[in-house]
C-alpha cells in the first residue's frame, strides 16, 4: 500500500464514517447516540487527512518529474560512474539506492504493509454488507443477559419511570428494562395489578412455550449490549425480530422476587410496530 492508497483509505473510512451519522442512523444499530457527534468529527478529519496525504504525494511526484527533466544528460549519477570506471554495477546499485531510493536502512517507510489493507474492512462493511442491529439470535445464543444489583444495594435503589407517579388505572409505557428491574428488586411490588406497556422485538421461547418480549440495553457499544426480556404464553408467537407493543400485567411471583429467573407478563392488548424505535434502550 502506497502513500496514494493509504490517502484513499482514509478517505473511504472517513466516509463511511459520515454516511453512516449525517443522511442516516445507521450508526445507532451498533453505539449509542450520543457518539454520534464524535463519529461526525473523527470523519472529517479522516476525510481531510486522506485528501492532504494524497494531495500531497501527487505534488512530490510531478515535483520529482520535473527535476528529473531538468537535469541534463551526462550529469549527476552518469558523471559519477564515469569518474570511477573501477567501481561494479553492484556498488553502482547499492549508492544509488541509499542516495535516493530509501531512507538509507535497506528499505522504503512510504510504503505501509500489507495487512494496512485491512482498514478497508469496516468500508465494506458499512457501504457493502451493513450489519443489522442485533436481534434475536443475540438474545438466543449470548450469556450476557441482565440481572439484578447486588442484594446491598436493592434498598437504596430509585426507579427511572412514572409508574410511581401515575394515576390509578392508568397505562404506563415502561422500557422493558425498567420493568425487569421493578419486577427484580421492588420489594413494594408497584408492578402487581398496573397495567403496564412494553415495546420490543419477538424472540421464539427455546422450549417452545411462548415467546419473548425482548431489548438490548447498551452501555457504550454493540459489543457491551446485555438482555432484557419478558415471557408471553398467552398470545401466538410471532414471527423472529418483528416489533411488537404489549399492554398487560405483570404476573407476580411468590417468593424472593431476587430469586425469580424470568418475568411473564398478561397481555391484553398486542400491536405489531411498523417503524420500530431505536434498537436499544
Amino acid at each position: 500500500m502506497n502513500r496514494i492508497a493509504q490517502g484513499i483509505t482514509l478517505v473511504l473510512l472517513g466516509a463511511a464514517a459520515l454516511t453512516s451519522t449525517i443522511p442516516t442512523n445507521l450508526y445507532l444499530n451498533w453505539v449509542k447516540a450520543g457518539f454520534g457527534p464524535f463519529l461526525i468529527a473523527a470523519g472529517v478529519v479522516m476525510v481531510l487527512l486522506g485528501v492532504l496525504v494524497v494531495a500531497a504525494e501527487l505534488r512530490g511526484e510531478v515535483h520529482a518529474l520535473d527535476e528529473e527533466d531538468a537535469v541534463p544528460e551526462g550529469s549527476a549519477s552518469t558523471a559519477t560512474a564515469d569518474a570511477d570506471p573501477g567501481r561494479s554495477e553492484l556498488e553502482h546499485a547499492a549508492a544509488e539506492y541509499g542516495n535516493g531510493g530509501g531512507d538509507g536502512h535497506g528499505h522504503d517507510h512510504s510504503v505501509a504493509p500489507r495487512v494496512a489493507w485491512l482498514l478497508l474492512l469496516p468500508v465494506v462493511a458499512v457501504f457493502v454488507v451493513a450489519p443489522p442491529a442485533l436481534g434475536s439470535y443475540t438474545v438466543e445464543t449470548t450469556g450476557a443477559s441482565s440481572g439484578p444489583p447486588p442484594r446491598d444495594e436493592r434498598s437504596g435503589s430509585r426507579f427511572s419511570d412514572d409508574l410511581g407517579q401515575a394515576a390509578p388505572g392508568e397505562v404506563v409505557a415502561l422500557d422493558v428494562q425498567q420493568f425487569v428491574m421493578r419486577a427484580w428488586i421492588d420489594e413494594d411490588r408497584e408492578l402487581a395489578g398496573r397495567e403496564v406497556e412494553l415495546t420490543g422485538f419477538a424472540v421464539p421461547a427455546q422450549d417452545g412455550e411462548g415467546w419473548y418480549l425482548a431489548r438490548l440495553q447498551m452501555a457504550c457499544c454493540a459489543a457491551d449490549a446485555v438482555v432484557n426480556k419478558v415471557l408471553i404464553t398467552d398470545h401466538p408467537a410471532p414471527e423472529a425480530d418483528t416489533w411488537w407493543t404489549v399492554r398487560g400485567t405483570w404476573v407476580e411471583p411468590e417468593g424472593d422476587l431476587y430469586d425469580v429467573s424470568q418475568h411473564e407478563i398478561t397481555t391484553t392488548w398486542v400491536e405489531e410496530v411498523t417503524h420500530p424505535p431505536d434498537p436499544y434502550e
